[in-house]
């Protein structure tokens, strides 16, 4: 693996999300060199979901988070 390729950025908001028993990886990061956050959500059975569309900032990612686990269920995930 090359060390010298840039590393993409990684949002404090990134982390373990647990409710209701159910528990995913919320992953919000900026790729290198790009101003828009992306967001990947992974169930601890590694069931993948990420989002097509990339957020003006982290906050804006983990806003839309916490409205799909508000109004369709963390179960979404799964």
């Amino acid at each position: 693996m090359d060390q010298h390729l840039p590393h993409p950025e990684r949002s404090e908001l990134s982390g373990r999300y647990t409710e209701g028993g159910i528990t995913v990886v919320v992953e919000i990061f900026r790729p290198a060199g790009k101003d828009d956050w992306q967001m990947e959500v992974t169930s601890l059975e590694e069931q993948l979901t990420d989002w097509n569309e990339s957020f003006a900032s982290a906050h804006e990612a983990w806003e839309e988070f916490i409205y799909v686990v508000n109004t369709e269920g963390i179960a979404v995930f799964l």
